[in-house]
């Protein structure tokens, strides 16, 4: 029996990177799939043709994931076609290096409302449907800045930092209602979204990390699905940092 079988997965940010590698994964494992997108429709698409091509069930819709009424569509449309959510995965996010003295106040505001304000929401309407169902997964994307902030990456740091600190907050609140928390904080992982960073920037964190390797999609899966399967039900609050080395916890 696959590992996921039965189950009903949302993965906001699901049509590219590393979502999109989550929603096949999962998928792979038996699980149907719910997901948004922001403006990639025809990458969304294509990951909804690849799961039905395999005999799995996808849903994807537009939504912002800072947009409450937008957020409450999505789940509302994914328990409404599929009955229940099972895990949750907040992955969406985006982020482009900035030194302080030069970050505008929309870029501060902006990148918090997606990191923090995103997850908030999914978890704000998804938590009453697993606390009716007596059981729930909720993983969040952290990242490594969220354990090592960095020079030129204040916003994403203090919003991943903040991320753990709800994911061992909420851990503690739910679990004896049936809700694991976690959170996963791989390194710098080769998706779309860093594709149009500076690549020295990128070879100088290469050679920092002591596997001397950036991640690899599947590096960070095989740690997302452990934390969504059986395999992981003694685990809440915890900080899994698929990172080659990069932090150590």
């Amino acid at each position: 029996m696959k590992r996921l079988e039965g189950r009903v997965a949302l993965v906001t940010g699901g049509s590219r990177g590393l979502g999109r590698g989550i929603a096949l994964a999962f998928a792979g494992e038996g699980a149907k799939i719910a997901f948004n997108y922001l403006q990639a429709e025809d990458a969304a698409r294509e990951v909804v043709g690849e799961i039905e091509q395999k005999g799995g069930e996808a849903l994807a819709r537009k939504a912002d994931v800072t947009d409450s009424a937008e957020v409450e569509g999505l789940v509302d449309a994914a328990l409404s076609r599929f009955g229940r959510i099972d895990i949750l995965v907040n992955n969406a996010g985006v982020a482009a290096p900035r030194a302080f003295t030069e970050m505008t106040i929309d870029e501060w505001d902006g990148l918090l409302a997606v990191h923090l304000r995103g997850m908030f929401l999914f978890s704000h309407f998804v938590v009453p449907a697993m606390l009716k169902q007596g059981k729930g997964n909720i993983i969040n994307m952290v990242g490594s800045f969220g354990i090592q902030p960095e020079a030129h990456w204040t916003h994403l740091s203090t919003a991943k930092a903040g991320m753990i600190a709800f994911t061992r907050s909420l851990a503690r609140e739910l679990g004896d209602q049936g809700v694991r928390v976690n959170a996963v904080c791989p390194a710098m992982t080769k998706t779309e979204l860093i594709e149009k960073f500076d690549p020295d920037m990128l070879e100088g964190v290469r050679q920092r990390y002591p596997l001397k390797r950036l991640g690899e999609v599947k590096d960070v899966t095989a740690t997302v699905l452990f934390l969504a399967s059986d395999d992981s039900d003694y685990f809440t609050g915890q900080t899994l940092a698929p990172c080659g080395g990069d932090v150590m916890v």
